[in-house]
């Protein structure tokens, strides 16, 4: 519900490729009884279903006469907010009420377009595993989008979305109420699990429906009006450039409720004549909530194993089928190709003579309004392809081709680019090299909706294929994090029993070693027996770190133990000593590498050896800079780059191309209407209250621009900007300018104030596509007198 990104097609195509879009075969005989079960004080006349095994731990009748504020808390948003949703959620009595037993969520039309109500239970009634569930009637029209929904208490205990996670226990479109969609949300790239539920007479709008799921450790299934729909296992949360969280992560945390009805957006679509017309009849109904759970969970699941099918290609060494079109079938009967319209487009494809023709009737308002794809490829990481075609229409016309990833959040391996047809045959050919993952389910897509021309498109000899040479290489080095961090799982939550990258030394097995708990932040929690171990302590190692000298390094990390006893490190060959104070510590020392040329122990040894128990966590090795990998050398590890769905931009580190020298490269579409819609972003960068700092970077675009350059606080600081608003103007001649922005920290010191650098809208929308590149980032602290 979040931050869905895609259109219905999207969507519609999955289906097709997973099977999702048929009514659920997989049911249960499920028989809830009815029995008086633990209710709230105004609720003790009521009968409330009781599940086996459960008990009902809160639940909301809504039998007064408004909002139980103690319970629920109101969301106000800008229209516009996730989504390009059209609704402004506002807190008022018109949009949200409770009339006759029953929570209602209104729409209006208002002088700025329309309001509609979002309400959540957050700080209130969070809850890790249990079944939730609501008895809803949905409301009808083109453009509604009700939904019954949870998101995580804390969204940065593993990021942002969608890495945090997000359960989508009902959502209907308000122009389809026969049908249900049940998702998570996951991932870094954005993927989702979705299934779909279709009912046999009426719809979701006519009469009211129960939505229900049943989360455990592992697992989720869904129910509706009793019925088992849908359930899923397979899942993760990483962030690019770092590990991936041991599973059943991000779903092995606190979330939160939340209900609200929005109004038109990216996968809904927009209100039409009918929907405003009707607006006055129409509401999202909901007789009551009720959460149910087990005495205790086991956390303690394997994440199942997923096995890819990595078909192979022709003879020819072609993963293309059916390339030369020989094959004269229908596409309603084919698998290899498939042809999609969506958005307003119309038309038609077909094998004919040996070629395909795709002709069009309406382009439609995007690219993939009329498109044609061929999917299940698989690509393998390390490996460089070429893609290859003929194509050519019946008059001067431009089309795009693009190979994406439908289950990997349609990340793009060959990024969309424009090809100008003409009436003659051309031959266009490109290369890429997978750096992603081994996907077994690419698709190579061409997409000739929205580009001006309805001309027919001819294609033929399509060949996706291995460059000749190629072999898999698997680059199993460690690297530079993407926060900046050269110690693997420095946070104990990645790997099995939370302790992967670390090799653990316990002589004889004296001591007892394990991470904590999430209430205890995951800690490595290392027991030590009565008499310490002073001869043979326990040792926790990490090697091969991709240190290198010429430079500083700051290591840093936080223990809890014994008052006076003694933590000792051996860090990158020189040793340290750390004495506890019996509370909880953070401890840092200054590495000057700068005149090491070749450092030979890059390694890290923490031991420990005191009588009782120690604590160990958020172990970090990093450069002693204030902006880590300025110069883009490592990639963009150190930064987080953000894209909002309003927005359209592709990014990467480009050392290729002549000039540019490992620059962070984006390539913009359109830039959305605020400035933070794209953002290169680098946090946790230390200001302190009364110092002085240079910010400096390069930039240059191939179209006259504005961007702005800020170091700011977070939400918790109101998003205080701290330097100077530093709006820039770029020539459009791609040739680097250099900016300089220098400040006074007049605010409280912030360690977590982050780098913004917003490629948004700033002065102007901008919907032409254009590239912009960032180099050679710094932050340097400087005396009063050289501001």
């Amino acid at each position: 519900m979040r931050k869905k990104q895609l259109g219905v097609w999207v969507v519609i195509a999955a289906m097709l490729i997973s099977g999702c879009g048929k009514k659920a075969a997989e049911k249960t005989n499920e028989k809830p009884t009815e029995v008086p079960a633990q209710v709230t004080e105004e609720d003790t006349s009521e009968n409330i279903t009781q599940y086996e095994g459960y008990k009902l731990v809160w639940n909301d009748e809504f039998s007064g006469t408004e909002l139980n504020s103690a319970d629920w808390n109101y969301e106000t948003h800008e229209k516009g907010w996730v989504n390009n949703e059209l609704q402004e959620y506002i807190k008022s009595e018109s949009t949200v009420y409770v009339k006759d037993g029953k929570l209602v969520i209104k729409p209006l039309q208002t002088s700025n377009g329309y309001a509609s109500g979002r309400v959540n239970t957050q700080g209130k009634h969070d809850f890790k595993y249990g079944r939730f569930e609501a008895r809803c009637k949905v409301p009808s029209g083109q453009g509604y989008l009700p939904a019954f929904w949870m998101m995580p208490t804390d969204e940065n205990l593993y990021g942002q979305w969608p890495r945090c996670g997000e359960i989508d226990i009902m959502e209907v479109m308000g122009q389809d109420t026969k049908k249900a969609y049940t998702t998570i949300h996951y991932g870094n790239p954005h993927k989702e699990n979705q299934g779909t539920y279709d009912l046999a007479e009426g719809s979701f709008s006519e009469s009211f429906h129960t939505y229900a799921v049943d989360w455990e450790p592992g697992k989720m299934t869904w129910y509706i009006d009793g019925e088992k729909v849908f359930s899923t296992q397979n899942w993760y949360t990483r962030t690019d450039g770092q590990g991936t969280v041991t599973y059943p992560a991000p779903f092995d945390q606190p979330f939160y409720m939340i209900l609200n009805l929005a109004i038109g957006g990216n996968w809904v679509g927009n209100p039409d004549s009918s929907t405003d017309a009707d607006m006055e009849n129409q509401s999202f109904e909901i007789d009551y909530v009720r959460v149910y759970q087990k005495d205790s969970y086991d956390e303690n699941v394997k994440e199942p194993e997923i096995k890819l099918e990595l078909r192979d290609p022709d003879e020819t060494g072609n993963y293309i089928n059916n390339a030369t079109f020989d094959k004269q079938e229908s596409l309603d009967d084919m698998e290899d190709w498939r042809f999609l319209l969506a958005n307003g487009g119309k038309g038609s494809a077909e094998i004919k003579d040996g070629q395909m023709i795709i002709r069009t009737e309406e382009e439609g308002t995007v690219d993939y309004s009329v498109q044609l794809i061929h999917p299940k490829i698989p690509f393998e990481k390390g490996v460089t392809y070429k893609v290859t075609f003929d194509a050519w229409a019946s008059d001067n016309r431009s089309m795009k081709v693009a190979v994406k990833a439908p289950n990997n959040g349609w990340i793009e391996y060959l990024p969309t680019t424009t090809v100008d047809l003409t009436k003659e045959k051309q031959t266009f050919e490109f290369e890429f090299k997978m750096t992603n993952r081994t996907d077994d389910s690419g698709r190579l897509e061409y997409n000739t909706g929205a580009s001006g021309s309805k001309e027919t498109i001819y294609i033929d000899n399509v060949r996706v294929a291995k460059k000749d040479g190629e072999v898999v290489v698997e680059d199993d080095g460690k690297k530079v994090l993407s926060d900046g961090n050269y110690v693997y799982n420095g946070q104990f939550q990645e790997g099995e029993n939370r302790v992967g990258f670390w090799t653990i030394d316990n002589p004889g097995d004296k001591a007892q070693i394990s991470v904590s708990p999430l209430e205890d932040n995951r800690r490595l929690t290392i027991v030590v027996p009565s008499g310490g171990l002073k001869d043979t302590p326990v040792k926790i190692s990490q090697g091969e770190l991709a240190v290198t000298g010429g430079t500083g390094y700051e290591f840093s990390f936080a223990a809890e133990g014994p008052k006076d006893s003694v933590i000792k490190v051996l860090i990158l060959g020189k040793e340290e000593s750390f004495t506890l104070t019996g509370g909880k510590d953070t401890f840092t020392v200054k590495l000057d590498m700068t005149g090491v040329k070749e450092i030979k122990y890059p390694n890290i040894t923490i031991s420990v050896d005191a009588e009782g128990t120690t604590k160990i966590d958020n172990v970090k090795l990093i450069e002693d800079v204030l902006i880590k990998n300025g110069d883009f050398s490592a990639g963009f590890a150190g930064f987080e780059v953000y894209v909002d769905s309003q927005a359209d931009a592709s990014y990467v580190v480009d050392s290729q191309t002549a000039g540019n020298d490992n620059s962070a490269d984006f390539t913009i579409k359109k830039t959305g209407g605020d400035d933070w819609r794209i953002q290169l972003k680098q946090n946790n960068v230390n200001l302190e209250y009364g110092k002085c700092y240079r910010l400096t970077f390069s930039a240059r675009s191939n179209k006259a621009r504005k961007i702005r350059a800020i170091m700011q606080g977070d939400e918790s600081h109101g998003w205080a900007v701290y330097s100077c608003e530093n709006i820039v103007d770029l020539k459009g001649d791609m040739e680097y300018q250099t900016f300089t922005c220098s400040f006074k920290m007049e605010q409280a010191t912030d360690a977590k104030a982050f780098l913004s650098i917003c490629l948004g809208k700033v002065d102007a929308e901008i919907n032409e596509q254009h590239r912009v590149c960032i180099d050679n980032i710094s932050l340097v602290e400087i005396d009063e007198k050289d501001m």
